[in-house]
């Protein structure tokens, strides 16, 4: 029998690892879990510009993927998804898609990596939600021109939910398989792929967090769900628990779960480490 997957975001990783009870934690894990470690949070890691802090949070990776694997990035894993299914639409299955990636594994356990490329990830990390979150801040400044306060959504379900029932979902999701395969799909093509595949479907529901949050809402406030909190909900149909130190986080990827249909319970890093206590 599989044992259930596991998900940890970078924030759960940082805390989990730091933590003092650490060695005790991954070897209860290693017996009760396969725990998937994500490309994206390796990234975000490999970006610390601390070396001992990244040397500690680099071992401490090292040690959870002895009990478990890597995974690539969201746009890896959409490319794999979209090409998969461009080849043999009528026999596509998303689960037989292999997301794991032995390069990322090797780059973990052989430190192959440099000072500069760290700080190249650094600047590369910044620049990408820079751009990203240029891009919703100027729909916004379009929408503006005739969207006034009493028509705009309050939350993200609202936002959800226009999306879905108009083509703003498909629209969404159109140029993300167009990327990923080199086919172009329709709206009724794009919203039956979704509904074959909820690693892109979660995505979609991601960009909509977004959509919302920058281009839609009453109110733009500083600290949001960022590029790469939105982009993790690729991951959620993958595993049976999500972990995260984000409170924005966790409240956004429990939305889109929801919307999205998608079952996987996302908790905070302190619940999960309870919940995960009274189990061993």
């Amino acid at each position: 029998m599989s044992l259930p997957v596991v998900i940890f975001d970078t924030s759960a990783l940082s805390a989990l690892i730091k933590d003092e009870q650490f060695e005790p934690h991954v070897k209860a894990l290693t017996c009760g879990f396969d725990v998937w470690l994500t490309a994206m949070s390796v990234d975000e890691i490999i970006a610390t510009p601390v070396p001992e802090t990244r040397e500690t949070l680099i071992v401490g990776l090292q040690r959870l993927l002895a009990s478990g694997r890597c995974v690539w990035p969201p746009h890896e894993v959409l490319t794999l998804m979209c090409a998969a299914h461009a080849g043999n639409p009528k026999s596509f299955d998303w689960r037989t898609v292999n997301i794991r990636t032995t390069r990322y594994e090797r780059a973990i356990i052989d430190r192959e990596f440099t000072e500069d490329l760290c700080e190249t990830q650094l600047r590369e990390q910044r620049s990408v939600e820079e751009g990203y979150m240029e891009f919703w801040q100027g729909l916004r400044g379009k929408l503006d021109t005739f969207l006034v306060a009493a028509n705009r959504p309050r939350r993200y379900g609202e936002a959800a939910e226009i999306a879905r029932t108009g083509k703003v979902l498909s629209g969404l999701g159109k140029p993300l398989y167009q990327r990923g395969s080199g086919t172009s799909l329709d709206d009724d093509q794009i919203k039956a792929f979704m509904d074959a595949c909820p690693p892109f479907r979660a995505i979609c529901y991601g960009l909509v967090g977004t959509w919302y949050d920058v281009s839609l809402a009453t109110q733009v406030f500083k600290k949001l769900a960022g590029r790469n909190d939105q982009m993790m909900a690729v991951y959620l149909p993958y595993c049976s628990r999500f972990v995260t130190a984000d409170g924005k986080q966790e409240t956004r990827l429990r939305e889109i779960g929801e919307e999205a249909k998608l079952e996987c319970e996302v908790l905070s890093h302190t619940a999960f480490l309870a919940s995960f206590n009274v189990l061993a």
